[in-house]
């Protein structure tokens, strides 16, 4: 399986809440349409920050930061190849376009994708 995080800051000339807003009264349309029915699409999951707090090995109580992000999805498909073709829909130019509507674009790096291995390790009764 293949999990990729992309993470990015609000738009500076809107709220939090804007951004928020915007994002899933019109991005998360676009990501339905782009990836419902793709070849090995397993789940799509948006992440919005609500704070952030730091430690460090030396002080043990952790203390308020700002993030590096206030929001991330994370897009998990059976393999990379799939994942591949997926970004190949037409609807990803319009996803493109949407971006300066609720994130920061006028930075470097405004959109930071990580390609992560990831393997559970312990589940709750829950899950």
């Amino acid at each position: 399986m293949v999990k990729v995080l992309f993470g990015w800051k609000d738009a500076p000339t809107r709220s939090a809440q804007e951004c928020e807003d915007h994002y899933r009264s019109n991005h998360m349309p676009l990501a339905r349409e782009a990836y419902t029915g793709a070849d090995g699409f397993r789940l799509l999951v948006y992440n919005r920050v609500r704070s952030c707090r730091v430690n460090d090995h030396n002080s043990p109580a952790s203390r308020p930061a700002e993030a590096p992000m206030d929001a991330f999805v994370e897009l998990y498909f059976d393999s990379m190849e799939q994942l591949q073709a997926a970004m190949g829909h037409p609807v990803l130019a319009k996803m493109f376009d949407d971006h300066s509507n609720f994130m920061a674009t006028d930075v470097p790096s405004n959109v930071v994708i990580y390609e992560v291995d990831e393997e559970v390790i312990l589940r709750g009764p829950e899950a």
